[in-house]
C-alpha cells in the first residue's frame, strides 16, 4: 500500500519541521531578550525625582509628588512606577495631592490647576479650573478629601469636587462680602471645616445647607493673629493645629486650639513647611529638620540629617513627611527625594533619573547622551547654574559636578559640551565664564582660560578666571578642538590635537557675543553670531573668512522673495554637507555651502512645505527655530520656541509629524535642545521641565549588513505595534515574505532601519507563522535575510 508509506514520511517531516520551528523559537526569543528596548513611537521620561515636594502612604502603597513628577513606592514588593503623561497622567508638575479612602482615589492638582482623579484602572481628568478664565491666583495650595468630596484650596476661594459623580460640585468664594481669597489650606475636625487663608481662619459646618453663602463662613478671632496669613491646618488628638506664618518677616508660630481658647506649641520652630497628623503623631517638616511628636505634645524624633546610600546630608529640606502604622517615617527631601526611616536606617528610594531637570544643551554620542545644565539669558548674561554635567550611558545617569570635581567649585553655567572622536572617555565642557574644563574617565584633567591658553576674558583687566565665555566647541576632522570666545578681541582659538592652543581674528566679529560652531567634511567653520547678527564663515585652510548676512530666496511657485533672516537660534550640518540654520522667521538651507568662497551673490534657501493648496510655504515661517537635529534618514528635527517639535523630510518639503503638549507626551512646547540616537533613533528633547525622548524610525545605515536582527521577535498575540529591522545600510530594499515565498510586505529603509506594522498587501494582521526578511542595498550587490516568527 503506497498511502501509508505516503503519511509515514508527512509524518516525518512534519516531525522535522516542528523541530526547526522550535529551534527557530528559541533562537527568536534568545534575540528579542538580548535586544530589548522601547519600541519604534514609543515615548520614555528622562526625569529627576531627587526634589521631593510631598508624599502620602495610602493603598499599601507611598505616593510622593517630585518637581519631576508623580512616583509611588510599593509597600508589598518594594518596585518603584513613575506616573506621567505616558502612562496616563494628564500634565506636568503636580503640585499637591490627598488620598479619598471612601473613593478609593487619589487627587492629584498640578501647577497650573488641572486636576487628575487617580483610580486603580483609570485616570480621570477634571480642567474646569485650568480653562476657567479668572484674573489673579488659580492655584491649587492644598488638598483635603472628607468623604465622597474633595475640597481644593485655592487663591481664589474653595472648590469642591464630587468624587462620586467625578464633577465640580460647588465654589466656594469666602472673603468679604463673597468675594476672592486666597486659601492656603483646609481641615476637618467631623463636624467643621476650616481654612487657613491670608485674612486668617473661616470655619463653616460641613452640613450647612448653603456652603456657597459666604456668611456661612465665620472668621475665628479667637486664635492670635487672625487677621494675618496662616499657611497649614491639621486636625490632630481631637484638636485643630494652625501654623501663623507671615510671608514678609518670615516668623512662625504653630497654634493649638482647645475649645474656643488657641495656645500657642512648640515655640521656637521656623521654617515650618508642612503639619501632618497621622497614626497618633504629629509630624512638623521644616527646611532643616523633622519634628515627630507623640499625643502628649513630646518630642518623640528628631532628624536633622542623615546618611543614605553612604552619602550624608547635613543640612536637609522637609517639604513634607508620612508615616506608617508601625513607625516608619517616609521623608521629602527637596534635595534628596524620598527617603524611608526605619529605626536608625535612611534609605533614599527614587527612580533612575537625573541629578535634577535642568538642561540647556544635550549631545548624543554613540549610545552615550551628555547634557549641560548651565543656562543663558537672553541678552546672553549669566543665569548662574551651578557647573553641571550629566552623563546617561547603559540606562543609568551619573552626573560630574561641585559634588565629586572640586576643580569646578568657582564655575557655573556649562552650556556645552564635546567628545573626542576617538576616545568617548574624553570630554571637553564648555561654560559661559569659567572657560573649557577637560575631563577623561570621568575625572578631572585640566581648565582652560586666560592663564593657559589662547583663550579670552571677557574683562581683559580682571584677573578672575570667571569671564572666559565659551558659546560654542567643535572637532574638525584632524581632530583639533574649534572653540568660540564671547565678547573679546579674538573670538576664535584651536586647541589642536598636539596640544597647542591659537586665536584668530574674526572680520567684523570683535567685541561681541558667539555663539554655536558647527564644522563641515571639508573642515569650513561655521559660527552664529547672535541677537541679530547673522553668521561667520572661515574655511578650513584658515585662508578666508567672511560675515555672512544670511539672506534666503525662496519661490512659492507664483513669485520669488529674498527674506532678510539675520536673527539665529540653532545651526546644524546634515549627510549631504547642508548647512541648516534655525532663526527667528523659520529655517534656511544653505545645499552647497562651499559655494560660500565664489564671490557672487550667496543666498540661502528656505524649503517650501507643500499643504495642497497650489502654493509653497516657507518653512515655519511664524517660528523661532532653536534647536535641529538631524536623524539617521538624514531627516531634521525641528525645535521652536513656543510650538513643540517638527520632523520634516530630507529636504524640508514635507512636514512628517509635530509634537506638541496637546498632542502627545512632550512636556514643554518650548524645546532648548534635540539630540538623537543614531544607534537607536532614539530622540531627545530637552525642555524647561526637563527630558523626554521617542523612539523615532532613523538610524543611522552601517556599510555592511553586519548585525541586522528584528524586534520584537517573536511578535506574541498582544504586541500591536511596529516590528523594526534594524542593522541595515542606509535605503536599504527590503521585501517579507512566507515560508512559502509568498511576498507579504516591501519597503525602504529609513537610515538604518526599517518598520512594519505586522500587515500584510491586503492590510491584516499576518498569521502565526515564520516570515522572511530579504533585503539589499541600492545597488543590489549586498545583500542580508533574517527572520520573524508571529504567534497567535
Amino acid at each position: 500500500m503506497e498511502l501509508p508509506r505516503w503519511a509515514d514520511h508527512e509524518k516525518i517531516n512534519k516531525t522535522k519541521r516542528m523541530k526547526q520551528f522550535y529551534l527557530l523559537l528559541c533562537l527568536v526569543c534568545l534575540s528579542f531578550g538580548v535586544q530589548a528596548q522601547i519600541g519604534v513611537g514609543e515615548w520614555r521620561d528622562h526625569l529627576s525625582y531627587t526634589s521631593a515636594l510631598q508624599t502620602i502612604e495610602a493603598n499599601n502603597k507611598v505616593y510622593c509628588i517630585t518637581t519631576g513628577g508623580l512616583f509611588t513606592y510599593d509597600l508589598a514588593d518594594n518596585s518603584l512606577q513613575k506616573f506621567n503623561q505616558i502612562n496616563g497622567l494628564s500634565d506636568v508638575r503636580p503640585v499637591q495631592m490627598a488620598y479619598g479612602e471612601a473613593a478609593e482615589v487619589v487627587v492629584l492638582a498640578y501647577e497650573n490647576s488641572n486636576l487628575d482623579l487617580i483610580f486603580e484602572q483609570e485616570v480621570f481628568n477634571i480642567s474646569a479650573i485650568k480653562r476657567k478664565q479668572i484674573q489673579g491666583d488659580k492655584k491649587i495650595y492644598s488638598v483635603l478629601v472628607v468623604g465622597q468630596t474633595a475640597y481644593l484650596s485655592c487663591g481664589f476661594g474653595i472648590v469642591a469636587v464630587n468624587l462620586e459623580k467625578r464633577e465640580i460640585k460647588d465654589t466656594y468664594y469666602i472673603g468679604e462680602n463673597g468675594t476672592s481669597l486666597r486659601v492656603m489650606d483646609m481641615t476637618f475636625d467631623g463636624t467643621y471645616l476650616y481654612a487657613a487663608t491670608e485674612s486668617g481662619i473661616y470655619r463653616a459646618d460641613q452640613d450647612s445647607p448653603n456652603l456657597q453663602d459666604f456668611k456661612a463662613w465665620v472668621h475665628v478671632d479667637a486664635v492670635p493673629n487672625s487677621n494675618q496669613t496662616f499657611a497649614n491646618l491639621e486636625f490632630f488628638d481631637g484638636a485643630v493645629i494652625a501654623c501663623y506664618s507671615d510671608e514678609s518677616s518670615g516668623q512662625q508660630e504653630l497654634y493649638q486650639q482647645n475649645g474656643n481658647v488657641w495656645e500657642r506649641i512648640f515655640p521656637g520652630l521656623d521654617k515650618i513647611q508642612e503639619v501632618r497628623a497621622c497614626h497618633d503623631r504629629l509630624l512638623v517638616a521644616m527646611n532643616g529638620k523633622l519634628h515627630v511628636y507623640d499625643a502628649s505634645g513630646a518630642l518623640e524624633t528628631e532628624v536633622n540629617g542623615y546618611t543614605t546610600a553612604g552619602e550624608t546630608i547635613h543640612n536637609p529640606d522637609f517639604s513634607d513627611a508620612a508615616c506608617s502604622a508601625d513607625g516608619t517615617l517616609w521623608l521629602a527631601d527637596a534635595k534628596t527625594g524620598l527617603v524611608r526611616k526605619q529605626g536608625g536606617n535612611f534609605d533614599k528610594l527614587i527612580p533612575v533619573g537625573p541629578s535634577d531637570n535642568r538642561v540647556f544643551s544635550m549631545l548624543a554620542h554613540d549610545d552615550d547622551l551628555w547634557v549641560t545644565s548651565g543656562g543663558r539669558t537672553d541678552i546672553w548674561n549669566n543665569v548662574f547654574n551651578a557647573p553641571e554635567a550629566k552623563l546617561f550611558r547603559s540606562g543609568e545617569w551619573s552626573s560630574f559636578s561641585r559634588n565629586n570635581i572640586a576643580e569646578l567649585n568657582d564655575l557655573h553655567d556649562i552650556v556645552n559640551v564635546v567628545i573626542d572622536p576617538t576616545d568617548p572617555d574624553h570630554v571637553f565642557l564648555g561654560s559661559w565664564g569659567g572657560g573649557v574644563v577637560e575631563l577623561r574617565e570621568g575625572a578631572f584633567e585640566e581648565r582652560f582660560n586666560q592663564f593657559n591658553s589662547s583663550l579670552q576674558s571677557a574683562l581683559p583687566d580682571d584677573n578672575s578666571p570667571n569671564f572666559v565665555r565659551i558659546g560654542g566647541m567643535a572637532f574638525d576632522s584632524k581632530n583639533n578642538l574649534w572653540v568660540t570666545n564671547s565678547l573679546v578681541g579674538r573670538p576664535l582659538s584651536v586647541y589642536t590635537a598636539a596640544g597647542s592652543w591659537e586665536s584668530f581674528t574674526l572680520e567684523d566679529v570683535e567685541g561681541v557675543d558667539v555663539g554655536e560652531i558647527v564644522i563641515t567634511p571639508n573642515d569650513d567653520k561655521w559660527i552664529i553670531i547672535p541677537r541679530g547678527r547673522d553668521l561667520y564663515v572661515r574655511k578650513g585652510d584658515g585662508s578666508a573668512g567672511k560675515h555672512l548676512k544670511l539672506i534666503s530666496y525662496f519661490n512659492n511657485g507664483e513669485q520669488e522673495d529674498f527674506n532678510r533672516m539675520n536673527d539665529v537660534y540653532s545651526i546644524a550640518v546634515d549627510q549631504e554637507g547642508a548647512i541648516w540654520v534655525g532663526t527667528s522667521e523659520g529655517v534656511a538651507v544653505y545645499f552647497n555651502p562651499e559655494d560660500v568662497w565664489d564671490g557672487a551673490s550667496f543666498y540661502a534657501t528656505q524649503p517650501g512645505l507643500d499643504l495642497n493648496d497650489g502654493v509653497y510655504h516657507p518653512l515655519l515661517e511664524t517660528e523661532t527655530v532653536t534647536a535641529i537635529a538631524v536623524d539617521g534618514g538624514n531627516r531634521k528635527w525641528l525645535g521652536t520656541r513656543s510650538s513643540g517639535v517638527f520632523l520634516v523630510s530630507e529636504d524640508g518639503q514635507n512636514e512628517l509629524k509635530n509634537f506638541n503638549v496637546s498632542n502627545s507626551p512632550l512636556l514643554s512646547n518650548s524645546i532648548q535642545s534635540i539630540a538623537v540616537n543614531d544607534k537607536t533613533g532614539e530622540v531627545f528633547f530637552g525642555t524647561p521641565e526637563g527630558i523626554i525622548s521617542y523612539r523615532g524610525e532613523a538610524t543611522q545605515g552601517g556599510q555592511e549588513y553586519a548585525d541586522v536582527y528584528a524586534f520584537p521577535n517573536p511578535v506574541r498575540e498582544t504586541y500591536e505595534g511596529d516590528i523594526v529591522i534594524t542593522g541595515l545600510i542606509a535605503d536599504t530594499d527590503v521585501k517579507i515574505t512566507d515560508i512559502s515565498g509568498n511576498l507579504v510586505h516591501e519597503t525602504t529603509s529609513v537610515g538604518g532601519q526599517a518598520v512594519w506594522d505586522g500587515k500584510n498587501l491586503n492590510g491584516k494582521r499576518v498569521s502565526t507563522g515564520v516570515y522572511l526578511v530579504l533585503g539589499n542595498d541600492k545597488s543590489g550587490e549586498k545583500t542580508f535575510s533574517t527572520k520573524i516568527l508571529f504567534i497567535h
